[in-house]
């Protein structure tokens, strides 16, 4: 067991968010990675997300945000703080930090997922038909098929499991590749102008700071 699985099996992120003096007596606490105003950051046990910025991550990540350190230096002095045994030495530190790339792969999908359902979010609320009688866009159709699916998506890694996210990463990558296809499509063809369709006036242009997930 490397020295971030002890971490993750040792502590919650509350504790390591109290470590750092930051109150987690309410469900959610002010984000570290964007002025925010407003507490948008959740703390799960083995995980953050903030519905605001999007910021995900472990506890070596959150602790490396406040200390400035890299990942590998803050786990070090987390396993200091908790008294968590580990291989001070870490002789095979290169492979282990290569073996972290589940979390990286965590972050890089749900990135693609989340970008993905804000912008159906978008073509939800600036595609729809002004009436009956209009014939619906291609994107608000697309918004129909598919944003209830990316939500769902996107909740595996908001509080689903470890195991969970990482049966989705491994047996779902068609659904990423689709998201990810879609994204680049539309920031091309938006970018010269060209997107299908006559384009309305985006209604949901700003980010929605609550809800399941943004």
């Amino acid at each position: 067991m490397n020295i971030f699985e002890r971490i993750r099996d040792s502590v919650t992120m509350t504790q390591v968010a109290e470590l750092y003096g930051i109150d987690t007596r309410r469900s959610m606490i002010n984000c570290i990675f964007h002025d925010d105003k407003t507490p948008s950051m959740k703390l799960y046990d083995d995980h953050y997300y903030c519905f605001g910025c999007g910021a995900y991550g472990d506890a070596a990540s959150f602790a490396a945000q406040i200390t400035g350190l890299s990942q590998y230096e803050a786990a070090k002095q987390l396993c200091s703080a908790f008294g968590i045994v580990h291989n001070s030495s870490e002789p095979f530190i290169k492979p282990i930090i290569q073996r972290e790339t589940q979390r990286e792969q965590e972050t890089k999908v749900y990135r693609i997922l989340s970008d993905y359902y804000r912008m159906l979010k978008r073509f939800r609320e600036g595609y729809a038909p002004q009436n009956i009688e209009t014939k619906p866009s291609p994107q608000f159709t697309e918004s129909l098929a598919k944003l209830d699916e990316y939500e769902n998506y996107c909740n595996i890694f908001i509080s689903g499991t470890q195991e969970e996210r990482r049966d989705f990463i491994e047996n779902r990558k068609e659904a990423v590749e689709y998201a990810r296809k879609r994204l680049s499509e539309y920031h091309r063809n938006d970018r010269r102008g060209q997107t299908v369709g006559t384009r309305p006036r985006m209604a949901g242009r700003q980010e929605h700071k609550r809800g399941a997930v943004l």
